[in-house]
Parts: structure tokens; C-alpha cells; sequence
């Protein structure tokens, strides 16, 4: 599907805080600790990568020695209070696991918690003793792209030491207190043994421009730049109002997304001064709890700057004696160190080149750096030894026939999973698009035949459902498939789960009005999201049509709810044009194009993202073609792309390579639905 439209940039705030008894664990706030509440055995100074799950990646990772000597992958967050350990590593170590009867507390609402004391963890030469750790903690998740993530070290950790993030360079070093000089610069910052806070002065960018100076939490787990409740109230004139998607730790995976959708708004910045230095910034602050009883994170939280404001600069917190700086890293050009390359050289040098059981991870590592010829080798090989088989079967499976796909060999990808059971196929989430890639190559009956069976072995599991939903709309019966699609959606204790599939049965039937009602519903509930626009626009029958007042009224509806700059301008182009609306599209075009494009870093995605708003648009169709086509070549068979070829040469009306782009897109992503309604849809308007 396109990936355009207004991203969640904060997609995860790992702002975690203790909640016991129902009282924040905090002291009086802003009141500096004399000293850390215990140092670590050491010498002076330890120096550490950083590791990030890809080059220039905005996360930053640290590996820690766990106590039966294995390295550990942990998150550095400054905003968290205590550490987290996965339940997986919990396991592994055998540790024991109290119950605590308090709660971690996020952005996101509130978790009970567990935790356990680990005697000591190693950060390089540094030991550090008696490590509390909160365990399992939702909303913290199992990797750092294909790296496995033991947790999170909070400042129980940091506030050990005098901590020193050089961003730019991608090391980490680790200084005792007392024995490192602050530079003159450095700027008051608070430790109230549970949180960082220091002063900043931000500017934004209105007319006029407004100053206020606030104490927030600097919290390398967050984003860009969050004012809670009165921290924004200065700037409440130059403010837009919206809602969006807020995540982070004590969200759960079992609710829905609409769920987290909260009323935010946003603050255009011109600058951020802070730890000594003037921050040019291009990005909005969110701000939350704007109005009274809107906000339902942790009171000590008055508001965060994140990694946004960090990532340039050299960023030193000294706990003990209450300061923080931000310095101009010595390193001229940024070290880019991909975390995957650590990960894998640690892998070797622990289990040996020659190590079949650490096949399947190896291949993932060398996947993740876009080695994917190395990664099929090794996957291979390990299915072909039989004595290395194992639980890891299936597993090696799916990751050889993910590559494959990605590599275009489709009836590669086919022969990997063919041994695996329904049964297999639902455990590792390949069944949905196992079926539809046998409906796209032509045999309907097998791909009914393989979705029944799944039903069969697992009744109650709503992938199996939705595979068999699929497969009955590839038979032509509808009935059968509006029923599967109920079960699922019963299954999800969701009414409201698969409606853009059950809107693509109604068109299929010809029910227009019944695909609407689903499409209206789905823009109500998930406004962010512009593929529900598209869809919702695609039942349009030119800007005459009966239904165009309707459609035009919901969508500025939806609109309304959003902060102007996190409209999904791609697909609001398409239907200006649809309504006929040409001067709107051609400057949301530009709008689109500005936020979307031009920070494209790589030829490929910049050219993929013109020739998309251009196909939307019906501009430059020439050059959009051009562009396009340069992408594919660079990149090699992308869905998203072949998406996008589809669309220019549906906008130049060549709707046989159209359908032929659409088709070869679906193929690559069997279980995304917008594909396989786009394959349908420019199928059909090939054949008229």
C-alpha cells in the first residue's frame, strides 16, 4: 500500500514512570540528589557503541553483559525511571520474578508490574550492582529490527554515572562522578531519582513568535517535542487542534488503535534552546492535556524533549552534580554504524562461523542489512540438514520466503512454505497470504481447499477466517465470505474489524450504498489513515455522482479532526480530482510533495514519491514514468512501487501495463488488502 500518507512520527514514547500505592515515586520536584544512590566497579571512563536497528536510525541501543554472561540488547532511555527486562530474558536467566503491587506508567495509560533484582550487569569494564528491573512491561517491544531486545536501562542505570551520548559519532561513554569536566555551557539540570529534567527556552514559529521557558524531562526514549498541561499554555494562540495515535509504554497489543487516538495539539517551532545550545528545528511540539481531564499519563510528567533535539549533538547528563550540556560532536561526519553488522560480528565470534542453530538468526541480521543473497544461502543450507532441524523450521521457512518474494522469485517463495501445514502456516501469520497468492496464480480451488483446512485445524483463530473470506470472494460467493469475515471479526470482539473487506464484498455485489456505510465508518474511526480515504473516493462515479455531496461532506469531516500538516495529502489529491476539485489537488499536491519528498534522502524513494503524486494528480506523466521506472531498477521488485507504476500508467490510461503493475504488486504482498482490491479494480478496467 502507499506509505505516504502523514506517518506517526512518535509512533512509541518509552516514558516510563513507577506508580506504588498509588502515589508517583518522585521526590520534591526539581530538587537535585547530592549523589547517585550507587556508583559501578570501573574504571574512570568506558567507551561503547551505540547501536542503532539501521544507519542514522533515530533509537539508540547499548549491549550489556547479563549475569550468565550472554550480551544483552537494551534501549538507553533517560525518560524511563527503572529498567525493563523482556519476559523471554527473564526466562533465560531464571530469575525470580516478584509482584510489586505498583504500576509502570506512560504516556499510554498504566500496567501492573513485576520485577526482579539482577546481582549485576556489565556496560563494557563498568559493573554495575543490584539492578532492579521491571519485567515484561507492554508496550516494549521484542526487537530492534531483526535484533533480538533484552529491554531498557532507565536512569536506576544512568544515574550511575556521568552519561555521555555522542549521536553523530555513535559512541557512548561512561564517566565516574567527580572525574569529568561539564563544559562552561552546561545548563541547571533536575535528578529527582526518578527522572531528568532541565530548563529549555522554545521559540515557535508564529506571527508573531512566541517565547515561554519550561521544565521538561530530556528523555531519549521520546520523539520530538511533548508539552503536557500547563507547559504549553503560553503558546495556546499559534496552536492547531487534532487528534492522533499515541503509544508507547502500558499500551497493550490486544486493544485496538482507536484506542490511543487522543486529542493533541500542535505548536509550529522556529527553535528549542537547550543544555547551552540554540536548536534550529523543523518539526511541531504535541501538546497534551490541553483542557482539563484530557490527559491520563503520569503527573510527574510535564513534558519531554526527545532524540529529535538530541540527535545532532553530543548530549552529556551529570546526574550527581545537576547539569546537562549539548556540545558539537568532534566527529565531522556521522559514523553510521548499522547495529545488525555489531550484532552479527558478536554472533560469529560467540558460536563460531559454522553454528547451523544460529542459522535462522543470522539470516535475519544479514536480511536487515540487505544482504539477501547471504541470508537465503544460510537458509537453505540449514533446510537441507536435516539434523539441524528443529522448532526453527517454519520459522526459516517464512524468512526464506519473505526474501525470495522481495527478490521477485515468487515461485521460490511458494516452495518454502509448501511444507508447512495449515495449522504451521496460521502460527507463523502466512496463511492469509498463502491463499491469495494461489488465487492470484489461478488456482481458486486450491487456495479454497487450503483455507477450509485451516478453519478445520484452528476454528478459532480469525487469520483462518479471513484466509477463507478471501478465498470465497475468489469463487464468486459472497455470502459464504461475508460470513467468514463475521466470524472473524467475532473472534476480534470487534464489530468493527474488516470492514474494508467487507466493503469490497458489497462492490462485488453490487451493494455501492453498503460499501459506503463501511468506508464512512472506517474514516470515523481511523481519520489518520488516508487508504480509508482512497477507498472511500474509489465508489465514486465522477463529480456528478449522486453520492459526491456525501463523500465530500465526510471527508472534510475527517479532515477537520486533523492537524492540517498530518492530512494524508496523497490520497486527498486523488479525490479532489475524483470531485473535480483541480486548483485543491494541485496544492495539496505541493503541500504533499514538500512534506513528503523533498526529505527524501535516497534517489529511489524521492523519484517513487514524485511519480506518485503525479500519477494521483495526472501531471507530468512522462517524467512520472521515468521516475518510476528508475526506482524499480535501483531497488529491485517493491509492492509499493509497482503500486505506484500502476497508478502512472492507469493516469497515461495504459491500462494493460496497469493491470499487468498491479497484479505483479499483489503478488509481493498477498496479504495486503489495498493491493488485492487494486489488482481487482485495475483488472477490471483493463478488460472494459
Amino acid at each position: 500500500m502507499p506509505r505516504l500518507s502523514a506517518p506517526n512520527p512518535h509512533s512509541l514514547l518509552l516514558t516510563l514512570a513507577l506508580v506504588t500505592a498509588g502515589c508517583a515515586k518522585t521526590t520534591p520536584p526539581f530538587t537535585p540528589l547530592a549523589a547517585p544512590i550507587a556508583t559501578f566497579v570501573g574504571p574512570d571512563t568506558v567507551d561503547l557503541d551505540l547501536i542503532r536497528p539501521g544507519m542514522g536510525a533515530s533509537r539508540i541501543y547499548v549491549y550489556a553483559t547479563l549475569p550468565d554472561g550472554e550480551p544483552g540488547l537494551f534501549q538507553i532511555d533517560t525518560g524511563a525511571s527503572i529498567s525493563v527486562l523482556s519476559t523471554t530474558t527473564a526466562d533465560r536467566l531464571g530469575v525470580v520474578v516478584r509482584d510489586t503491587g505498583g504500576f509502570v506508567e506512560g504516556l499510554s495509560g498504566r500496567s501492573p508490574f513485576s520485577s526482579t533484582t539482577l546481582p549485576e550487569i556489565r556496560l563494557g569494564e563498568a559493573v554495575v550492582k543490584d539492578v532492579e528491573f521491571a519485567v515484561g512491561v507492554p508496550g516494549v517491544g521484542e526487537r530492534a529490527g531483526a535484533m533480538v531486545l533484552d529491554g531498557i536501562l532507565g536512569n536506576n542505570v544512568w544515574s550511575r554515572f556521568v552519561l555521555d551520548i555522542d549521536y553523530p559519532a555513535d559512541h557512548l561513554a561512561l564517566h565516574r562522578p567527580g572525574t569529568f569536566r561539564m563544559p562552561r555551557t552546561s545548563t541547571p539540570m533536575f535528578f529527582d531519582g526518578n527522572h531528568v529534567l532541565a530548563p529549555i527556552d522554545i521559540v515557535s514559529d508564529s506571527d508573531p513568535s512566541i517565547t515561554s521557558n519550561v521544565f521538561v524531562q530530556v528523555d531519549t526514549g521520546a520523539g520530538e517535542l511533548w508539552l503536557i498541561r500547563d507547559t504549553g499554555r503560553a503558546f495556546a494562540r499559534a496552536a492547531t487542534q487534532g487528534i492522533e495515535p499515541v503509544y508507547g509504554i502500558g499500551a497493550s497489543e490486544v486493544l485496538p488503535p482507536t484506542q490511543y487516538l487522543q486529542q493533541t495539539r500542535r505548536i509550529p517551532l522556529r527553535s528549542v534552546g537547550i543544555g547551552g545550545r540554540q536548536v534550529d528545528v523543523d518539526f511541531d511540539a504535541a501538546w497534551l492535556g490541553f483542557e482539563p481531564n484530557t490527559y491520563n499519563g503520569p503527573s510527574t510528567i510535564k513534558g519531554l524533549a526527545g532524540h529529535e533535539l538530541l540527535a545532532d549533538y553530543r548530549a552529556i547528563f551529570d546526574y550527581s552534580d545537576g547539569l546537562f550540556a549539548l556540545r558539537k560532536s568532534p566527529r565531522r561526519h556521522a559514523r553510521l554504524l548499522d547495529g545488525h553488522s555489531v550484532a552479527l560480528r558478536m554472533d560469529i565470534d560467540r558460536f563460531g562461523a559454522d553454528a547451523p542453530e544460529r542459522a535462522v538468526y543470522r539470516a535475519e541480521l544479514h536480511a536487515a542489512l540487505g544482504e539477501r543473497d547471504a541470508a537465503e544461502a544460510l537458509l537453505v543450507a540449514f533446510l537441507d540438514d536435516q539434523a539441524a532441524m528443529s522448532t526453527t523450521e517454519g520459522e526459516a521457512r517464512v524468512l526464506l520466503a519473505a526474501i525470495r518474494r522481495a527478490n521477485g522469485n515468487l515461485t521460490g517463495a511458494s516452495q518454502a512454505l509448501a511444507p508447512l501445514s495449515p495449522a504451521e502456516l496460521i502460527e507463523h501469520d502466512q496463511i492469509v497470504s498463502t491463499v491469495n497468492g494461489l488465487l492470484l496464480d489461478g488456482f481458486a480451488d486450491g487456495a479454497l481447499a487450503l483455507a477450509q483446512s485451516a478453519v478445520t485445524a484452528r476454528p478459532d483463530d480469525g487469520s483462518a477466517q479471513i484466509a477463507l473470506a478471501d478465498a470465497w470472494v475468489g469463487v464468486g460467493r459472497y455470502e459464504e465470505a461475508d460470513a467468514a469475515l463475521l466470524a472473524a471479526a467475532k473472534l476480534a470482539s470487534n464489530p468493527d474489524a474488516h470492514l474494508v473487506r467487507r466493503a469490497r464484498i458489497r462492490m462485488a455485489v453490487g451493494d455501492r450504498i453498503g460499501a459506503m456505510a463501511h468506508l464512512r465508518r472506517m474514516i470515523e474511526l481511523y481519520p489518520t489513515d488516508g487508504l480509508f480515504v482512497w477507498f472511500y473516493t474509489l465508489l465514486l462515479d465522477g463529480p456528478d455522482d449522486v453520492l459526491a455531496p456525501t463523500l465530500r461532506q465526510d471527508i472534510d469531516h475527517a479532515m477537520s479532526r486533523l492537524h492540517p500538516q498530518q492530512q494524508p495529502f496523497d490520497f486527498l489529491v486523488a479525490t479532489h480530482m475524483a470531485l473535480g476539485n483541480h486548483d485543491d489537488a494541485a496544492r495539496l499536491m505541493d503541500q504533499g510533495i514538500a512534506r513528503d519528498c523533498t526529505p527524501q534522502t535516497e534517489t529511489s524513494a524521492l523519484g517513487n514519491c514524485m511519480a506518485w503524486y503525479w500519477s494521483l494528480a495526472h501531471v507530468s506523466p512522462d517524467s512520472a514514468l521515468q521516475r518510476v521506472d528508475d526506482a524499480l531498477e535501483a531497488s529491485g521488485p517493491r509492492s509499493d512501487y509497482l503500486d505506484t507504476k500502476a497508478m502512472v500508467h492507469l493516469a497515461r490510461r495504459e491500462y494493460a501495463q496497469a493491470a499487468e503493475a498491479a497484479v505483479k504488486a499483489a503478488r509481493l504482498a498477498p496479504d495486503d488488502i489495498y493491493m488485492l482490491w487494486q489488482a481487482e479494480r485495475i483488472a477490471s478496467l483493463s478488460e472494459q
